[in-house]
């Protein structure tokens, strides 16, 4: 009679590859547990992974587009505070302005003069201000500050009106240096880009306009009233106090007229807020919809996934329970 017998090493082999397969399958089986998805995709789809590609590249997409829905937030958001700064600036000094009257101490002009040049500074940096680096009131242009210095063009202003002696000329000539086409704060003030406003794409073929810059017309109007306010109460220029006079109560109206102007650039930048906003909830919506439907093609059931891990889990106890039993035989067990 033949008898086939398994030699010694064949025999470790065997047992070992078995082993090892086990816990192969251990292993699978709780990575899928954990993760809710197979781990062997491959073969889960039937080799054809095509729509579990798309699926990938357009939440991809969708991702980039709420990262930078959020980034471009944070930005308008951020210009919504500076132009509130710009505005309590621009209270600060008309308070200030509105109090000077033909009774008006030239001790009480040049306190007011003060203030006004104060926050002249104050929003000239205020609008310089930066995010991740880049200008936000200078159109395209991100590199370089929105506005020169707010002494280089106070010395400008000054050159402008230095000689005339009348609140009327005076107020002419600043009124041309801040409006005029090609006048000094077109060539000298403003150093940003005056030919586009900042885009930022918020979808796919959608993008959203930040229509406001430094050279918008309630800048200006804000800036050339606090100039001639601080301008009145300049020594070097020599004004006469009745001009003086003149000079910051029109300052303080021309204050007064500008808060409508900065409400409006408010309004703007609350305009493209919304339209982000919306926006985000559209592509928090669309990653929703397609994360379900990626989870549907890859989803490892979990009642199967466990059972089989049971299974598994068994399998390898009784693996282990009867190669511990043939590492003990021998033959005066055998011959028993």
């Amino acid at each position: 009679m033949a008898i086939s017998m398994i030699g010694d090493l064949r025999q470790h082999f065997v047992t070992t590859r078995h082993n090892t397969s086990l816990k192969n399958d251990l292993n699978t089986l709780v990575q899928e547990l954990t993760s809710g998805e197979k781990s062997d995709l491959t073969s889960h789809l039937n080799g054809d992974q095509t729509i579990l590609a798309g699926l990938d590249r357009q939440l991809q997409m969708l991702q980039q587009f709420s990262q930078s829905n959020v980034e471009t937030g944070q930005f308008l958001s951020l210009m919504q505070t500076t132009i509130a700064g710009v505005d309590s600036h621009r209270e600060t000094a008309n308070a200030a302005l509105l109090s000077i009257n033909t009774s008006s101490t030239p001790s009480q002009i040049e306190n007011a003069a003060e203030v006004a040049r104060g926050s002249f500074d104050a929003v000239v940096k205020t609008l310089n201000v930066r995010s991740a680096g880049n200008t936000m009131f200078g159109g395209n242009n991100f590199g370089s500050n929105a506005l020169a210095d707010p002494e280089v063009i106070m010395a400008d202003l000054e050159s402008a009106v230095v000689g005339l002696t009348t609140a009327g000329d005076i107020n002419s000539a600043i009124d041309a240096w801040f409006d005029a086409p090609a006048g000094g704060f077109e060539t000298d003030g403003y150093l940003g880009d005056a030919s586009g406003y900042i885009s930022r794409l918020s979808a796919a073929e959608q993008t959203v306009e930040i229509g406001v810059r430094a050279d918008d017309q309630a800048i200006r109007d804000t800036l050339k009233a606090l100039a001639k306010g601080a301008l009145a109460g300049e020594p070097s220029l020599g004004i006469g106090t009745e001009t003086q006079q003149e000079l910051q109560e029109r300052a303080g109206i021309d204050l007064l007229s500008s808060a409508s102007g900065l409400t409006g650039l408010q309004a703007r930048i609350g305009y493209a807020e919304q339209r982000i906003e919306q926006a985000s909830v559209r592509t928090t919506a669309q990653i929703s919809s397609l994360s379900i439907a990626r989870n549907d093609l890859v989803a490892a059931d979990p009642f199967e996934t466990a059972t089989r891990l049971q299974s598994v889990q068994l399998q390898l106890k009784t693996h282990y329970t009867l190669t511990a039993r043939l590492s003990n035989l021998s033959l005066t067990e055998y011959l028993r």
